[in-house]
């Protein structure tokens, strides 16, 4: 059974360290050009990572659920 999520924390590593990255390399606000490329670098990423966190939703929603082990679905 696969269950290790592998390719998800892959994914979501990758987004969660593109996201640092952004946030550090933030420009000076007093620098208009500087401040207009990362504007721009920006938006380009952040289509990415929704696309990035879709592509994960869709491999969790192919994953089959967990079967329901309750003491109510016990074998008599």
């Amino acid at each position: 059974m696969e269950n290790n999520f592998k390719d998800e924390l892959d994914i979501l590593n990758d987004v969660y360290s593109e996201l640092i990255d952004a946030i550090e390399n933030k420009p000076e606000v007093q620098d208009y050009e500087k401040s207009r490329i990362y504007t721009e670098n920006l938006i380009s990423y952040l289509n990415k990572w929704v696309v990035d966190v879709k592509n994960v939703r869709n491999l969790l929603e192919k994953r089959e659920p967990i079967k329901d082990i309750t003491a109510d679905n016990r074998p008599a």
